[in-house]
């Protein structure tokens, strides 16, 4: 296998090295999560280029799928046509890393938005060996455009787990929230969205088994008037769809996060950087961590915007009867970690972008 592999990527590099002689095209190649969806922050952005410019949109995508508008494209998630146009692409946008074989060219824009600000330690603050976070750190110090929530994401992610200098960063929130600041239905969701276990560096643990229990748990004791839904990581996404004990909670994946947090009258979360967004809008924040983070937080209990418990009968009390007051009042919690949101975020971002 090792050697297909690396014939597969002696293939890319040569494709990727031909077409980075070829004069660039004025495009968009949008990416999230490693081609997974249209989604996050890149595809805020991409809502903001097709409303205020003419320039094509290209999504890298695992699954390619037609797009109406005839402005946007996709192509399949490292094929040749993908490492052409992320050679020849003026503009790149992504939420997490491009290949190893990136070499950005110096006349063109990257925009690198991450999806989150971190809660549970990250790169050398879990003595993670280089080589996993090499590829990351590249990424960073390629990128124009460092996208950053608050103070508090560019020193304890870029500069401090990644060790990038960070000049590069531009602290202007999160396109992605600015949804949650839409006009809409009054919060009736109690939104359950769990982080994931890791087994190895990049895989997780299936725990579908507790999440079930904690569900049924939830949905025992959510206030009248309002729904249980459950929102798993997208690393346990697949196997959950297809669970008959979580059928009824899940909200169908075109949905994305931020909408159902638009809607929420309490996030439920462990150590998941959700947390974060829902803060921009939110202060029903409950903390439920029935064991510890392998990696560990960044943040002590009193540093918290919600109250925390590793015990289920208590998340059902403080489900039901209101949950007892933040450790941290909110508008205090707001102003360290998400003090850029206020539902304008992607119009500074695209801006940034297009005067880089």
């Amino acid at each position: 296998m090792s050697g297909v592999r690396n014939v597969a990527r002696a293939a890319a590099q040569r494709v990727y090295a031909r077409w980075r002689r070829a004069p660039l095209q004025e495009a968009v190649l949008l990416e999230a999560f490693e081609g997974s969806a249209v989604s996050c922050n890149p595809a805020a952005v991409s809502e903001d280029l097709l409303a205020r410019t003419d320039l094509p949109l290209v999504w890298a995508l695992r699954e390619p799928v037609p797009f109406e508008n005839p402005r946007v494209r996709s192509v399949r998630y490292r094929s040749a046509a993908y490492y052409r146009a992320l050679a020849t692409t003026r503009y790149l946008v992504n939420n997490v890393t491009f290949p190893p074989l990136f070499d950005k060219r110096d006349d063109q824009i990257y925009l690198n938005t991450w999806h989150g600000t971190p809660l549970k330690k990250m790169g050398r603050d879990i003595g993670a060996p280089y080589a996993q976070i090499a590829n990351t750190v590249a990424n960073f110090e390629a990128a124009d455009l460092l996208l950053s929530s608050s103070p508090y994401m560019t020193a304890t992610m870029y500069r401090g787990a990644y060790g990038v200098e960070t000049g590069n960063v531009v602290e202007l929130g999160s396109p992605r929230v600015d949804v949650q600041f839409l006009p809409g239905e009054a919060g009736d969701l109690v939104l359950y969205a769990p982080t994931w276990q890791e087994a190895t560096y990049t895989e997780a643990v299936d725990d579908l088994d507790e999440v079930a229990v904690r569900m049924a748990a939830i949905s025992e004791a959510v206030p009248a008037g309002t729904r249980p839904v459950l929102r798993v990581h997208g690393k346990l996404a697949t196997k959950a769809a297809g669970d008959p004990r979580l059928a009824p909670f899940l909200i169908p994946p075109e949905i994305g996060t931020n909408a159902l947090l638009a809607r929420c009258h309490t996030l439920i979360t462990d150590f998941s950087s959700v947390a974060f967004d829902f803060l921009a809008t939110g202060s029903r924040i409950l903390f439920f961590t029935p064991m510890d983070y392998p990696r560990g937080m960044y943040l002590a209990d009193d540093e918290l915007p919600g109250s925390r418990t590793a015990d289920l009968p208590t998340l059902q009390q403080w489900v039901s009867a209101g949950p007892p007051p933040p450790p941290v009042p909110i508008a205090q919690a707001r102003a360290r970690f998400c003090p850029a949101e206020d539902g304008k975020a992607t119009a500074r971002v695209v801006e940034r972008l297009l005067d880089a």
